[in-house]
């Protein structure tokens, strides 16, 4: 019972840790300049889309709005612009955020953790990895921490990258039909990730044992 307090108390510290690295853009430079950036490309379609796809994909290290850039770029291009803009933004962001946590955190991962704690700690994300990272795709700074955590314990990226997906898509559907970034709509987001997560963590159980059950 001590070493799983010991280790619980250890976990909570890292990703303290990882919120605050997370975090700190935000507090340094703050978000002011996103707005300015999309006004500069609002009546070029295709440099709006492309500019909002780069300041997703930076968000895991820059002090980026998500929910901002994808209303913004549905109100002036479109909602399938915003669909399509924020999907592929939003999963590029996994897949930078992955890689900050594999090449960077993952390095000092070890100086927190001995290997078999690690080992128990990426077990344990793995065996809920869609439900776990899906639960916090909607909630600022916590969607980069809770990838950042996933790959820096050593979680292919390719499956955080799938996982991920499907509530990248439904989050950038939300906030493309979106009138505001209301505390109402964030609870939607929140709840239709949870559950379309559940749904592909479902589908994903029953095929991974369809093949016991035929052998």
């Amino acid at each position: 019972m001590e070493q799983r307090r010991f280790f619980s108390a250890k976990v909570i510290g890292f990703i303290i840790l990882l919120v605050t690295v997370v975090s700190v853009p935000f507090v340094i430079w703050g978000d002011e300049f996103v707005a300015p950036l999309l006004a500069s490309q609002e009546n070029r379609t295709l440099g709006l889309v492309l500019l909002a796809i780069a300041l997703l994909a930076a968000d895991s290290i820059a002090p980026v709005p998500a929910t901002l850039v994808i209303m913004a770029l549905a109100a002036k291009a479109g909602a399938v612009a915003g669909v399509v803009g924020g999907t592929i933004g939003l999963s590029a962001g996994v897949l930078a955020a992955s890689w900050f946590g594999r090449a960077a955190v993952g390095r000092i991962a070890p100086k927190f953790f001995p290997e078999a704690e690690l080992a128990r700690l990426r077990a344990g994300l793995q065996r809920n990895l869609a439900l776990t990272l899906a639960c916090w795709r909607s909630v600022p700074v916590l969607a980069e921490t809770s990838v950042i955590l996933a790959a820096a314990t050593g979680v292919p990226i390719g499956r955080i990258f799938r996982v991920t997906l499907v509530p990248n898509f439904v989050i950038a559907v939300i906030y493309s039909v979106a009138a505001d970034d209301s505390f109402s709509t964030a609870c939607i987001a929140f709840g239709v990730t949870l559950v379309a997560s559940l749904a592909l963590w479902s589908f994903s159980a029953r095929r991974m044992k369809t093949p016991e059950s035929n052998s």
